[in-house]
Parts: C-alpha cells; structure tokens; sequence
C-alpha cells in the first residue's frame, strides 16, 4: 500500500510541474540569453536608480525631493517596460517603495 501511494504521489507531482507554464525568463535555458537579459536590466535600472537615488538624497527638503519625484516616477515607468527579468521586476518595486516612503514625508 505504501508503495502504491508513493507512486501516486511522484505522479501527481510531475503532472502538475508539467502543467505549469515557465515565465518568459525561464524558458530558455541558453546561458548568453540569460546574461544578455541581466545585462538589459543592469543598463535600464541605471537612470530608474539615479533618479531615485536623487529622491531619497533630497529628503531632508521636501520641496527638492517632491521636485525630483516626478522625474524618478517617470523613469521608473519607463523601465518597467523594458525589465526582462524577475529580480529586475523587484529591484523596480524596491525602487517604488523607496519613493512611496519619501512621499510620505513630505505630503
């Protein structure tokens, strides 16, 4: 019995990790694929981050940090349609929080 419901259970499990659709980052296995879209990331985060960074560096001055926050919004927006990877997706939400917060210093 208990090596009949160890079968059942491999069985289930493989037929659910069949069943699932791999996001777009994971379906290619290629190595230089890989690194060309963590390279993407790397440049798009750049100007999203130097825009941020001038938000959290002004925030001592809300009138300064409310001024450089339109710039990091759009920015951030900007490379939300270019981020091909996942940690590029949460680096962009980080980045969002981090603004959020200063925006909430300074109403």
């Amino acid at each position: 019995m208990t090596r009949a419901m160890t079968g059942a259970a491999c069985a289930l499990a493989l037929l659910a990790g069949c069943a699932r659709d791999a996001p777009p980052e994971a379906k290619s296995d290629d190595i230089g694929a890989q690194t060309a879209r963590i390279a993407n990331d790397t440049e798009v985060l750049a100007e999203a981050q130097e825009a941020v960074n001038a938000v959290v560096r002004n925030a001592p001055d809300c009138e300064a940090a409310k001024a450089s926050m339109e710039e990091a919004h759009r920015r951030i927006a900007e490379a939300a349609g270019e981020v091909q990877t996942v940690t590029g997706r949460t680096t962009l939400d980080a980045m969002r929080q981090q603004v959020r917060r200063v925006a909430e210093l300074c109403p």
